[in-house]
């Protein structure tokens, strides 16, 4: 409940025959379900109702359950089962971001330059400094996902490619060179 909202309403569908003049104000009722009244209804798949001295019953599919997220968080639900994703976007997980877009440019230089998948090699960058903190800041996984055995800030851009990129709004150039033994 503190990421999630539920509301219930009835399915017209499997009512509409079988209650006829009471759908309405058993509609109102399960729209007016409390969290409480919806968990106990998919956890036991029964809800009871009465309206004017009669007892309505209704099962599973009679209630449809809805679940909307609040604000940051993305909702999705099958079944009884809820799951909630917080959307919000941290320092520390765009950092993250930008140093896989980081990756995937050295990956395709290493590829354009005609390295074998197993060659070292030496990367230079210099870049915006929202990007080069992301890179320093995820430089050991850096080098582990592209063989590289430097991973330096610098001017000096010289190697066997050297590229500039765009990611979102932050502008990074990149020189890779094979590292020989």
């Amino acid at each position: 409940s503190d990421v999630v909202t539920r509301q219930a309403r009835q399915n017209f569908k499997a009512l509409g025959r079988r209650l006829g003049p009471l759908m309405k104000p058993v509609g109102a009722l399960i729209r007016a379900m409390s969290s409480e009244a919806i968990d106990a209804h998919l956890a036991s798949g029964r809800t009871e109702f009465s309206i004017d001295g009669q007892t309505v019953a209704l099962e599973g599919e009679d209630i449809e359950v809805m679940s909307e997220g609040i604000e940051g968080w993305l909702v999705g639900q099958e079944g009884s089962v809820t799951v909630a994703l917080d959307t919000k976007r941290t320092d520390d997980l765009v950092a993250e971001g930008l140093a896989r877009e980081v990756v995937n440019r050295i990956q395709n230089m290493r590829k354009q330059a005609g390295f074998e998948v197993s060659d070292r090699v030496r990367i230079r960058y210099n870049g915006t400094e929202r990007l080069a903190g992301a890179v320093a800041l995820h430089a050991d996984r850096i080098r582990n996902e592209t063989l590289a055995l430097e991973l330096d800030g610098s001017h000096d851009l010289e190697g066997d490619l050297v590229e500039t990129f765009e990611i979102e709004e932050d502008r990074i150039t990149l020189s890779v060179q094979r590292v020989t033994n």
